[in-house]
């Protein structure tokens, strides 16, 4: 068997393989372009969408062991920009139990359904109407929900549709492939592999989604995008899946799909994605909170540099602390003692520096700086003084 293409977990950046924003790239001529096909994207986005709602209604009115209806599923990807492309294994008489495949869009269990009847387990990343489609197992909330293997197994029992599972557990933008969960391979040992590339054509290309998207969201911008060219590929193997406990399971069909899309199979998780988003949240958090402190020290001090201010900011989180600190320095520093213009005014400050007892000691020791500063100033022009600042 062929290995697939490894990554070291010390050399692995998140960020490479997930989309933090949409657009990748802007530039003017894009924008230009966008605002110009936007209007004509968008009505072709509302036909789409009240054909798709018709189509998927239709949808879960046919049982899925009715041949007819993968062609069905093809005629409304179809009609709302979908083209997809199957390639089936030479081998007919093998009946999986479970498919497992990677993720990358809100698409993916429906154009496996183009090929293949499955059901999947209780999910919340796809629109409701998706959901019915594809057949959820199980739509009771999470905390009262049972495992999902007990649900698996307990449908297998009476139905020969297998369980569509997406291991990775989180939508990747299709660089690298998460390491997969164990669980949908201790279900049964009859698995099939499969493997979804997605292409989006339009003029911006916008990613199919990221961290911050919700599943309205990604599914709006299929609707709007002029096509889309989906491969999904059934991958032969002579694995011998029983042989296997579920973590050797979830390995191997990892590193198959990792040689057939020439990607890397990663060591991050599904779990490390959502911390990566935490921590981007916080960040941007810190970034405003940081906005704000400046701009109530820049009332207080109108002739530091907001670099000088930042930085001091940066280290202390406190705005108090700052004032008194370049207020401190400010007689002895060259870059922040400024000639102060006659035109101009005293600085108005705000009215929670009145309000803070220390912020008030501290605006007169400003004050104090500036004027024996100002007073030295001017001594030396009088006198003629060449004294170095």
């Amino acid at each position: 068997m062929s290995v697939g293409v490894t990554s070291d977990s010390s050399s692995e950046d998140i960020q490479n393989y997930v989309n933090v924003r949409r657009f990748q790239s802007w530039s003017y001529i894009r924008a230009i372009l966008f605002v110009v096909s936007f209007p004509l994207c968008f009505v072709l986005g509302i036909i789409r969408l009240f054909i798709g709602i018709q189509g998927l209604v239709i949808l879960c009115l046919i049982p899925k062991r009715v041949k007819l209806r993968r062609y069905f599923v093809r005629l409304v990807l179809m009609l709302i920009g979908v083209f997809v492309n199957v390639q089936k294994p030479t081998r007919k008489d093998f009946q999986p139990s479970v498919i497992v495949s990677n993720h990358i869009s809100v698409l993916d269990r429906l154009v496996i359904e183009c090929s293949m009847a499955c059901a999947t387990l209780s999910v919340r990343d796809i629109p409701l109407l998706i959901r019915l489609v594809v057949g959820s197992l199980d739509l009771t909330p999470r905390h009262e929900a049972p495992p999902p293997t007990t649900l698996a197994k307990v449908h297998l029992e009476s139905s020969d549709v297998p369980i569509l599972t997406l291991p990775e557990q989180i939508m990747t933008n299709g660089r690298g492939l998460l390491k997969f969960a164990s669980w949908p391979f201790s279900i049964s040992h009859k698995v099939q592999v499969v493997c979804v590339d997605i292409q989006r054509y339009h003029v911006l290309t916008p990613n199919l989604t990221h961290l911050y998207s919700s599943p309205l969201g990604d599914f709006f911008w299929t609707l709007v995008c002029p096509a889309h060219w989906a491969n999904v590929r059934y991958l032969s193997t002579e694995v011998d899946w029983l042989d296997k406990n579920p973590e050797q399971r979830a390995r191997c069909a990892q590193q198959l799909i990792s040689t057939e899309l020439n990607i890397p199979a990663l060591s991050l998780t599904c779990h490390d994605v959502s911390e990566y988003q935490k921590s981007l949240i916080k960040q941007q958090a810190q970034s405003v909170d940081i906005d704000s402190l400046v701009r109530q020290v820049i009332e207080v001090l109108p002739n530091i540099p907001e670099s000088e201010i930042r930085a001091d900011l940066m280290r202390t989180k406190d705005t108090t602390q700052t004032i008194y600190n370049l207020v401190k320095t400010a007689p002895r520093s060259s870059s922040s003692v400024k000639k102060v213009s006659k035109s101009a005014g005293p600085a108005k400050p705000s009215s929670s520096v009145f309000k803070d007892p220390a912020a008030r000691a501290n605006m007169l020791e400003l004050k104090k700086a500036e004027l024996i500063a100002d007073g030295r100033r001017k001594y030396i022009e009088k006198h003629g003084l060449d004294v170095e600042p």
